[in-house]
C-alpha cells in the first residue's frame, strides 16, 4: 500500500510540473481596473480595460499570445474621456498555476470631449497571476500588470515622448484544450 501511495504522490508531481503540454490551445482573458500616468510627474487616470488573449503552447508551459485590449477612461481633472484600443503579441510561461509573462502593444486612443484627438503609441507589458481551477481545463484568472511607453507618439502627439506607464489588477476567464 505504500509503495502505490508513493507512485501516486510522484506521478501527480511530475504532472504538475508539465500543467500545459505542448500543442494546447487557450481563449481567456480578464477584466481589469488600471491606474494609468502619463508621466512621472502626472497624477493617476483610472482606466477600465477588457483584455481578451489568444494562446498556443508551443512548448510545454510556454505560450505564445495574441493580445487585445480595450480601455475606456474618463479624466475629471482634465474634463477628458476616451478610449484606446491595442493590438499585441506577447509570451507566458506556467508553474503549475502561476505564471508570468511579457508582451509588446501597439495601442491607439481617440478622446470623445470637445478637443477631439487620435495619437497612437508602443508598449511593453509584463504581467503574472494565478489560475484558480473551477472546472476541467476552465480556470478563473486572477493577476496584475504593468506596462511602460517606449518611443515616440504618433497621430496627433507625433514627436513628443512616450513616458506612459500603468499599473493594473483584474480577473477574468481562461479555457485550455487540445
Amino acid at each position: 500500500m505504500k509503495r502505490i501511495l508513493v507512485l501516486f504522490l510522484v506521478l501527480m508531481v511530475a504532472s504538475s510540473v508539465y500543467a500545459f503540454e505542448a500543442g494546447t490551445k487557450n481563449v481567456g482573458g480578464f477584466i481589469e481596473w488600471q491606474s494609468v500616468k502619463a508621466n512621472k510627474d502626472a497624477d493617476g487616470t483610472t482606466y477600465f480595460t477588457i483584455f481578451p488573449m489568444i494562446g498556443y503552447f508551443f512548448m510545454d508551459n510556454i505560450c505564445a499570445d495574441i493580445l487585445l485590449e480595450y480601455s475606456s477612461w474618463d479624466d475629471k481633472d482634465l474634463e477628458e474621456k476616451g478610449t484606446d484600443f491595442g493590438l499585441g503579441i506577447g509570451g507566458r510561461y506556467f508553474y503549475n498555476n502561476i505564471y508570468g509573462g511579457a508582451g509588446f502593444l501597439m495601442e491607439s486612443l481617440k478622446t470623445e470631449n470637445d478637443a477631439d484627438f487620435e495619437a497612437s503609441g508602443n508598449y511593453l507589458y509584463f504581467l503574472a497571476g494565478y489560475l484558480y481551477p473551477i472546472a476541467d481545463n476552465v480556470y478563473v484568472d486572477i493577476g496584475f500588470d504593468y506596462f511602460m511607453g517606449m518611443g515616440e507618439y504618433g497621430g496627433d502627439w507625433e514627436g513628443f515622448d512616450n513616458e506612459e506607464s500603468g499599473f493594473g489588477f483584474g480577473a477574468g476567464l481562461d479555457i485550455f484544450f487540445k
